[in-house]
């Protein structure tokens, strides 16, 4: 059931001006991309009119929850669920 819920949210667009999906910004944060300015560059987000008001904070907490299942992975040798 979880794995489903990922598919699906990677399918929605978190940066609306730019129109970039929740899966386009997950795999930029996995292949090191750990910062917003960083995302910025990369993929643009952040980078439409309204100049990331919309989408900052929910990219921020991905970035944000990223790092966490990379911390708790290391701590207990085990890969995160999800």
């Amino acid at each position: 059931m979880e794995t489903n819920k990922q598919l699906i949210d990677s399918f929605k667009k978190v940066c609306l001006c730019r129109s970039i999906k929740a899966g386009t910004i997950t795999a930029a944060i996995q292949e090191g991309s750990l910062t917003f300015e960083a995302l910025r560059k990369n993929i643009g987000v952040g980078t439409g009119n309204c100049k990331a008001k919309r989408c900052r904070a929910k990219i921020e907490e991905r970035i944000k929850d990223h790092k966490a299942s990379v911390a708790a992975e290391s701590e207990t040798g085990t890969p995160p669920c999800g």
